[in-house]
Order: C-alpha cells, then sequence, then structure tokens
C-alpha cells in the first residue's frame, strides 16, 4: 500500500477562458486516456466556459455551486452531485461560497450515478 497526499505545492491556479479563484491539482492520468483532478473553487471563483476535452464528470465533494452545459441553464449543485458533459460540449462552473469537485475526463465513461428526474 501507498499513501499520496494532496499538497498545496502540486496545486495550480486556471485562468484560462476568464477563470478566476480556481486551483487544479492533478491526481491520476491514465495511459487509456482518463485524467483524474481536483477542482477548488474559491468564494466568487468561477471556470469559465469551455468546451469539454473528452468526456467529464464533476463530482462536488464539499461546499455548493453551480454548472452550467450547452443549454446555458445554471444548476445549483451541492456534496453527492455530479454534472457530465459530452466531449466538444461548452459548460462552465462557480461558487458564492466555495467549493471542491473532484473532475473525471476520459473517452467512454460509464457513469453509473442515478439521474435527476427530468434529466436525460
Amino acid at each position: 500500500m501507498k499513501i499520496y497526499r494532496l499538497k498545496p505545492e502540486d496545486r495550480r491556479s486556471i485562468i484560462a477562458y476568464n477563470s478566476e479563484g480556481a486551483e487544479i491539482t492533478p491526481i491520476l492520468r491514465s495511459t487509456t486516456a482518463c485524467h483524474i483532478a481536483q477542482l477548488k473553487l474559491s468564494a466568487g471563483g468561477t471556470l469559465g466556459l469551455h468546451p469539454a476535452v473528452g468526456e467529464q464528470v464533476f463530482l462536488v465533494l464539499e461546499g455548493e455551486g453551480w454548472v452550467v452545459g450547452e443549454t446555458g441553464e445554471r444548476v445549483v449543485v451541492h456534496p453527492g452531485d455530479a454534472a457530465y458533459w459530452s466531449n466538444g460540449e461548452n459548460h462552465q462552473s462557480g461558487s458564492d461560497k466555495g467549493l471542491t469537485a473532484l473532475l473525471i475526463e476520459g473517452e467512454e465513461l460509464i457513469v453509473r450515478l442515478s439521474l435527476e428526474a427530468g434529466d436525460s
């Protein structure tokens, strides 16, 4: 067994797409094109509108915030909520109070979570 720890020095700021208060810490990169990272948004932070590179799951671990997909509708998310964006889908996220999420990006992701009523 090995124990790994997320360290502040491994974190980097995201400034692309007019992002503010957004930091990412890479966790895992696979040889089969799957990447996992931790995203932290400070209070008032945003990750600007940009296209998804591959399929992407945004799983909220703590805090609360909002996500936007192709429709432009802002949806509030809490711990345990996960947004899924398809390859090339424009998306954005932010938080008024601060948020930590796990980002999973890859190809042919099989999401095993239940959809909210009305989602497709």
